[in-house]
């Protein structure tokens, strides 16, 4: 008799270790973006010349340009998006392996992103590694920009220079966005100089006026954070692609759960109410979506779709399961400036199969 009650502690041990310790549900805390500081003024900043001319190729050349340049080399977008901060997105995803994100105000070509493996983004390639990158660029701490008579010096830190490296060509700049963990070169934006003070990714001293930000309507709002979300879903294929993981498929209801589930973050942390932010766990549940393995990653504070998949994958936890090959399905949610990723293993039914 003592022996089965000590055989039956032993399996109720078993038992409530394996509900608590459940590896089919992994929710990492929310990513913040790094802190920068305000913009600090400054009495006189002194523009550093640069003899470092613009690239002669690539897609870099179409910035300043006029945008049925553009269209008359690449063609019609698969979608036109809006950003907050007054351009438009054109973006092209018919091809992962070319996939591009270009930037249109006033029927102007103001910035390129590429992340994808066969665009021409001279004079780097993607793939490229932070060595061959120091080995023929010239990268400074601090890197001025002009837009008329003010100044602006960005600079950046340590984390920056290995992750996110901020280059000067006359008037355009490159952002490189650097895989921490292999080394290499994941994407490139290029950008005009109101582009790169608009979003200000790095800590940014200035002397003369800062720029008006640019306030969208709720109703405007609500669109950039669709397209945000839009954007984040192609990103992440593109990038498993880079590191030979399937692409995932994205699910409307976890979708609608993931816009739920940034929405609740951003007004727990600036709402007077009370509001539960529930686990991913119960918000599964509650929504009876039926998954094998499920995942969340969370961010916040970053300025765009762009920032915020690039510090996922630069961060460890999150990148574990930004790449893992566990998954099927995948739902994005953006509000404002707060992301959420679900990813969902979902197996066929036996009907399904057959």
């Amino acid at each position: 008799m003592k022996n089965l009650l000590r055989i039956m502690i032993f399996l109720s041990i078993i038992l409530i270790t394996f509900f608590y310790f459940d590896s089919s549900i992994s929710e990492n805390d929310i990513l913040e973006a790094p802190r920068k500081v305000d913009p600090l003024p400054a009495q006189e900043i002194i523009e550093k010349p640069l003899a470092v001319e613009r690239p002669s190729q690539g897609i870099s050349v179409y910035i300043g340009e006029a945008s049925e340049d553009w269209l008359n080399d690449y063609g019609q977008p698969a979608r036109i998006e809006p950003s907050a901060f007054g351009y438009e997105w054109w973006i092209y995803n018919q091809s992962y392996s070319n996939y591009m994100m270009v930037g249109v105000k006033d029927q102007q070509v103001v910035q390129v992103y590429t992340a994808g493996t066969a665009t021409d983004v001279a004079p780097y390639s993607i793939g490229q590694t932070l060595e061959e990158l120091y080995r023929f660029t010239i990268v400074e701490d601090e890197v001025t920009a002009k837009l008329g008579t003010n100044i602006y010096t960005f600079s950046l830190s340590g984390e920056d220079r290995e992750t996110r490296l901020l280059v000067r060509f006359d008037d355009i700049y490159a952002q490189l966005y650097i895989d921490k963990k292999d080394g290499m070169l994941e994407a490139v934006r290029f950008m005009d100089a109101e582009t790169l003070i608009r979003h200000q990714p790095y800590d940014m001293m200035y002397a003369g006026d800062l720029l008006a930000p640019v306030n969208p309507s709720s109703a405007l709002q609500a669109s950039i954070d669709k397209a945000n979300a839009k954007q984040v879903m192609d990103l992440t294929n593109v990038y498993r692609l880079h590191h030979q993981r399937k692409p995932l498929s994205m699910n409307p209801a976890v979708t609608m759960l993931a816009e739920k589930h940034s929405r609740n973050v951003a007004r727990q942390n600036f709402s007077s109410e009370e509001i539960e932010v529930q686990s991913l766990e119960e918000r599964l549940e509650n929504s009876m979506i039926v998954y094998n393995e499920a995942a969340e990653n969370a961010a916040s504070q970053y300025y765009d779709s762009v920032e915020a998949v690039h510090g996922w994958t630069n961060s460890e936890d999150h990148r574990d399961i930004f790449y893992s090959s566990r998954f099927n399905q995948l739902g994005v949610g953006v509000f404002g400036k707060y992301y959420s990723q679900i990813f969902l293993r979902q197996e066929p039914t036996p009907a399904e199969k057959q």
